[in-house]
């Protein structure tokens, strides 16, 4: 059986809340709820189940303009992310986001892209792949 292709266009998105709103458009279908905005909420609707493709099944995760959505994802929007994640994380994570952020700061570490993409690949039903 042939795997169900599914693309996702870094045209139609320039930071991580837009990136949020188009895998939720790609990936979702008729639920009465918006998927949480976070990347533990992207992890859980990359297993399936919500709507396009059932859990676990094959699918192939196009990522059209891969290269500008690494731009838009790179260090200022990862230094933007984890400057947010400091103001709601919980107390025993303090030292830890507070020590990403300053490789952040220093263009160290992963950036937002390289976190998402490592998601991506660590579900064995998705093949990605960066167009």
């Amino acid at each position: 059986m042939e795997k169900l292709s599914i693309i996702i266009d870094g045209n139609k998105f320039s930071s991580l809340q837009t990136f949020y709103d188009e895998i939720e458009n790609k990936l979702t279908k008729n639920l009465d709820f918006k998927i949480g905005r976070n990347l533990n909420a992207f992890n859980d609707v990359l297993y399936g189940g919500f709507g396009v493709f059932e859990y676990e099944d094959h699918i192939k995760l196009i990522w059209a303009n891969s290269a500008k959505s690494q731009k838009y994802l790179g260090w200022d929007e990862t230094i933007k992310h984890l400057s947010e994640q400091l103001k709601t994380c919980h107390s025993t994570n303090i030292d830890f986001v507070k020590t990403d952020l300053e490789s952040a700061k220093k263009h160290n570490g992963e950036t937002l892209f390289k976190i998402i993409v490592d998601i991506v690949k660590s579900h064995d039903h998705i093949e990605l792949i960066l167009a």
